[in-house]
């Protein structure tokens, strides 16, 4: 935050995992911050309010509904670079079997367009 001002994410990404956020964190940071990689990157875990069990499963849209959000601030990082960091974490959770859907500028730039309204990432059942 800057001045008192609210900043918006680079990228929001929704997961769904039945996992607690501490065990979410785990599984993600070791994706996120690759020791090799020098990208400054700041990571919120958002337990999302709007999280619903049964709306979760609507196909497209239910992503909104997912159980987690992560807010992800790149600050001075080209959008390329950015496309990297989350394609990594969207093949990972993907792999996994989590569902996932991105929300970015850069959409054009992750597989599957973030994975919204891609019937082949993982989705509620």
């Amino acid at each position: 935050m800057v001045d008192g001002e609210l900043r918006a994410p680079d990228c929001k990404v929704y997961i769904d995992a039945d996992i607690s956020s501490t065990e979410l964190i785990s599984l993600i940071e070791p994706i996120l911050f690759d020791e090799g990689e020098k990208v400054s990157l700041e990571v919120d875990v958002v337990e999302n309010e709007d999280y619903d069990s049964k709306r979760r499963r609507l196909f497209p849209d239910g992503f909104i509904y997912f159980r987690y959000t992560l807010d992800l601030y790149m600050p001075d990082v080209p959008p390329t670079r950015k496309a990297e960091v989350v394609t990594r974490l969207l093949k990972f959770l993907w792999d996994y079997g989590y569902p996932a859907v991105a929300a970015s500028p850069f959409e054009d730039r992750l597989p599957k367009r973030g994975g919204y309204r891609s019937r082949s990432v993982p989705w509620p059942r």
